[in-house]
């Protein structure tokens, strides 16, 4: 992988999906142009409120709650990260753990917003007509530095929810940014350690 901050990784997957579900109405956006527009839409709102949002923790997490996280398919997300460890949770544990996640990205997500309008990002024409009626799709892009540096390969993983879309994974130079979060979960024994250091993790950074 390139010199790449990691704190984009957050960025990329966040910022495709405000108010994703605003964008359709009778018939399904092509999803690339949906990501175009979403990126554009968010580096204009950034740059005119980062003040703001910089000086006010809590109105930045208002944002990314009201505007990323509702189109953010917290449960598969939960559900990949997980893995062996999500068939064998209980129904209780596995409402808390997405819960607890779904609030550790909600940080993630806004510690990271900030630093979007600082980057360029082309995101690239789906081909062909397939993605009209299907339930998966994926689609390319590269992201750089405004001030210099080499490009990265981005693809966003997307599934069909009715007319719309939410994300589920999303890479950089091929690395999963549920699988980074898949090999941090996995070095817990079990799920009571796991959701023990969650929940203290979130509490630290509210």
């Amino acid at each position: 992988m390139k010199n790449f901050p990691k704190i984009i990784l957050s960025v990329l997957a966040g910022l495709l999906l405000v108010s994703a579900s605003q964008t359709f109405a009778d018939s399904v956006q092509n999803p690339s142009t949906m990501i175009q527009n979403t990126v554009t839409k968010l580096q204009t709102e950034i740059s005119a409120q980062r003040a703001s949002l910089s000086d006010n923790p809590q109105k930045l997490y208002a944002v990314v709650k009201s505007t990323i996280m509702p189109d953010v398919d917290v449960d598969q997300m939960a559900a990949m990260t997980l893995g062996p460890k999500w068939r064998s949770a209980t129904t209780a544990e596995r409402a808390q753990f997405i819960d607890q996640f779904g609030f550790l990205l909600t940080k993630t997500y806004a510690k990271a917003l900030l630093t979007v309008t600082d980057y360029n990002m082309v995101i690239f024409p789906i081909r062909g007509t397939a993605w009209q009626t299907a339930q998966f799709v994926s689609v390319n892009g590269t992201v750089a530095p405004k001030n210099g540096g080499e490009s990265s390969a981005v693809t966003y993983y997307l599934q069909r929810n009715g007319n719309g879309w939410k994300i589920y994974d999303m890479a950089v130079e091929g690395v999963s940014f549920m699988k980074n979060f898949q090999s941090q979960f996995q070095s817990f024994a079990d799920m009571p350690s796991l959701l023990a250091r969650l929940t203290e993790l979130n509490a630290s950074q509210s």
